[in-house]
């Protein structure tokens, strides 16, 4: 896309409060038991049925961008009917999926209607790191020979991978090993906390002194283009509960998949009425630069991969900014 009509898009996005991105939680079901994980894994699945109609109202809504992701989503008996659904509403479809489960009537789907692109994981350059994350032996395996058959279909992937303390030395290897897959890489510092009660995804985040030894060993790190471009990136406040939100399995809206502020329950109201009439929805629209408080005249602002879902989940309130990623941004932008 030429970058006038791109600006002219994101313009009629903004001035018209268009969801244009929807992440869409399926299922919570999820076959492997990652170290990091801060889903909640509770019950309750929206039916097929509901998944429609609420697809129905997001295609009326304008959203166009559309991931399904989980949990695992290809654990879902019906996922064959709602990925096919999803395409006939004309949704530019993200899979988000471990691709351990891909099965042949998967796999026949996906060729004949290729999604936009395929994001998978992978947590180390070997299944011994890998695995050992995942906490599912011959995880690795699976999903990298998943990955090689999508790349040989033309089927664009993106792996993408947490940094954790305990696969910090493959970070490089791993980058190196999707380049000779043919697949884009996009690692991430962020690890959240858990929302479930018996998790602590935090122990394994880096430490500042994990960062430097890592930073001074990979000077070029920031020039491998490992990182992640979204098409409002280069504004301070992101776009949650703005022009994205996420639907959690249930049924529930939220600005985003980290910030859990409910918006509302889509089993009670449209999504057109949540989206509009929103009180959180509001008030997070109404919020400013100059409203984030400590963070609007900080000097790493302009190098701040500033995350409010982060905020959120460590404090209770977005405008508080994450500390984790106050230490990343400074450890990086010196």
């Amino acid at each position: 896309m030429k970058k006038k009509s791109l600006d002219q898009l994101i313009r009629k996005i903004k001035s018209n409060s268009v969801p244009f991105s929807v992440v869409f939680e399926i299922t919570n079901r999820c076959n492997l038991r990652c170290l990091h994980c801060y889903q909640e894994m509770g019950r309750g699945e929206l039916t097929e049925k509901e998944i429609k109609s609420i697809l129905d109202d997001l295609c009326q809504s304008g959203t166009l961008k559309l991931t399904l992701t989980g949990g695992e989503p290809t654990l879902r008996e019906d996922f064959l009917k709602i990925f096919s659904y999803c395409h006939q509403k004309g949704f530019a479809i993200i899979l988000f999926t471990n691709a351990t489960h891909l099965s042949p009537q998967v796999k026949k789907s996906m060729r004949k209607n290729p999604p936009f692109v395929v994001e998978t994981s992978l947590y180390g350059a070997s299944a011994k790191i890998h695995d050992s994350i995942t906490q599912v032996e011959g995880s690795f395996d699976l999903s990298l020979q998943n990955i090689k058959w999508m790349a040989q279909k033309g089927i664009r992937v993106i792996v993408k991978s947490v940094v954790l303390l305990l696969n910090l030395h493959e970070v490089s290897s791993l980058g190196n090993l999707c380049q000779e897959l043919g697949v884009e890489f996009q690692p991430s510092f962020r690890v959240f906390p858990s929302r479930h009660p018996h998790r602590s995804p935090e122990q394994f985040r880096l430490r500042t002194k994990e960062i430097k030894t890592f930073l001074r060993r990979e000077r070029d790190f920031s020039n491998k283009n490992w990182i992640e471009q979204e098409l409002f990136a280069n504004e301070f406040i992101c776009n949650a509960g703005r022009e994205a939100c996420c639907v959690s399995a249930n049924g529930r809206v939220y600005p985003c998949v980290a910030l859990r502020w409910e918006c509302g329950d889509l089993k009670k109201n449209s999504f057109a009425d949540i989206w509009s009439w929103s009180s959180t929805l509001k008030m997070i629209r109404s919020y400013k630069e100059e409203d984030f408080k400590i963070c609007f005249d900080c000097k790493w602002k302009a190098s701040c991969n500033f995350c409010p879902g982060m905020g959120f989940s460590e404090c209770g309130n977005m405008l508080i900014p994450s500390k984790e990623i106050c230490k990343f941004t400074k450890a990086f932008a010196s």
